[in-house]
C-alpha cells in the first residue's frame, strides 16, 4: 500500500476529495496515512478525524511568537527551524508522496533537502506560469477577465514541488474560460473548488503510478 501524507492550512476540501476517492476504492493500492495542518483552527482536522486518519498541528506561530518582528534574521532562523521540523514530522509518517493540498506556507530549500528522493505535489488554483505565488490567484484570474473585458483560458493545476514557488513540473491542468459578465467571482471560485477536488485524485493516482 503507497502511503500518502497530506498537508492542509484551512477547510480541506481538497482532503476530503482524497478521502472520499479512496473510500470510494478510487485510489487504488493508496492509503492517506496522516494529515499534517499548519493551524490547530483548521477544519481539514476534523475531516481526516472522522475518516480515521491520524492528525498533526505544526505551526509556524509557535516558532515566531516571541520574536519581535523588527527582528528579521531571527525569524528567518526559526522559519528554517520550522521546516527541518515540519521535515522529520513528515518523515515519520514514512510517505512515498507528499500532497499539499491548501497548505498556504512555502516549503523552502531546507525542507526539501530532508525530503529528497519523496515527491511532493501542490495544487495551485491557476494555469502553469499565470499568478505564480500568489494565495490570490482565482480573483486575480476573474478580475483580470472582467478588466481585460475579452474571455479568459485560466483553471488550475497540480505540479510537484521545487525551489520556485508554482514553477514545478504540472502533472495534472485543468483549463477553465471566464467570460466577462458571464458569472460572480464566487461562481467561478466554485468551478475552479470543483476542478480541484477532481485534479488532486488524478495527480496522486499519476504520481504513484510507477
Amino acid at each position: 500500500m503507497k502511503r500518502v501524507t497530506v498537508l492542509i492550512s484551512g477547510s480541506g476540501s481538497n482532503l476530503q476529495a482524497l478521502l472520499d476517492a479512496e473510500r470510494e476504492g478510487k485510489l487504488p493500492g493508496i492509503s492517506i496515512t496522516h494529515v499534517i495542518s499548519s493551524s490547530k483552527k483548521a477544519y481539514g482536522l476534523e475531516r481526516a478525524a472522522a475518516a480515521g486518519v491520524p492528525t498533526t498541528i505544526h505551526s509556524l506561530y509557535n516558532y515566531t511568537k516571541s520574536i519581535p518582528k523588527e527582528d528579521v534574521a531571527q525569524k528567518k532562523l526559526a522559519r528554517r527551524q520550522f521546516e527541518k521540523d515540519l521535515a522529520q514530522v513528515v518523515l515519520e509518517s514514512k510517505p512515498d508522496l507528499v500532497v499539499c493540498a491548501g497548505w498556504l506556507l512555502i516549503l523552502g530549500p531546507d525542507f526539501l533537502a530532508i525530503l529528497k528522493g519523496i515527491p511532493i505535489l501542490n495544487l495551485h488554483p491557476a494555469l502553469p506560469g499565470q499568478f505564480d505565488g500568489t494565495t490570490h490567484a482565482i480573483e486575480m484570474a476573474w478580475n483580470k477577465c472582467q478588466e481585460d473585458n475579452k474571455p479568459l483560458k485560466a483553471g488550475c493545476m497540480v505540479h510537484y514541488v521545487i525551489e520556485e514557488v508554482d514553477k514545478g513540473e504540472p502533472l495534472v491542468v485543468k483549463e477553465l474560460e471566464i467570460v466577462p459578465g458571464k458569472e460572480t467571482l464566487d461562481q467561478y471560485e466554485e468551478r475552479v473548488h470543483k476542478a480541484e477536488h477532481v485534479a488532486i485524485v488524478e495527480a496522486t493516482l499519476k504520481a504513484l503510478a510507477n
